[in-house]
């Protein structure tokens, strides 16, 4: 299983780096080389995104014969420009995608892989922490 993550903040690296570990492999990324931070930075992050832009990207090419799992935050309900650009070099289906935004829904969702098919078909999940 290959593990690649994309972040703005260093939440989406913290989760690929623990699936990494999970599933005995390295965490791998995607980097645009470009700096997102600041208010402004988050604004023209959004706009980019939500225009559908991809950008140039550097990430070490993935095996196609293997698991491909990409962890990315959502910009404006899409895809950061760098994952769009990983995604349309390797194919949505070879990818499992985990997005880790908190308030947003990936729109474009067709295509990628399910994440149930990397943590199984049935997911236990403890008495304490279901929602009522």
């Amino acid at each position: 299983m290959q593990i690649y993550y994309f972040t703005r903040t260093g939440r989406s690296k913290e989760i690929a780096e623990q699936l990494a570990n999970r599933y005995d492999t390295t965490a791998r990324v995607i980097e645009d080389h470009k700096n997102w931070e600041g208010k402004i930075n988050y604004l023209k992050a959004g706009a980019m995104a939500s225009s559908g832009r991809s950008i140039p990207a550097d990430y070490i090419s993935p095996d196609l014969q293997d698991d491909i799992v990409v962890v990315f935050p959502l910009w404006a309900g899409a895809m950061p420009p760098a994952v769009k650009t990983f995604v349309e070099a390797v194919g949505r289906e070879h990818i499992t995608a985990v997005v880790t935004s908190l308030g947003s829904v990936l729109r474009q969702r067709e295509g990628f892989k399910k994440v149930i098919d990397l943590v199984g078909k049935e997911i236990a999940v403890p008495d304490d922490k279901l929602l009522h």
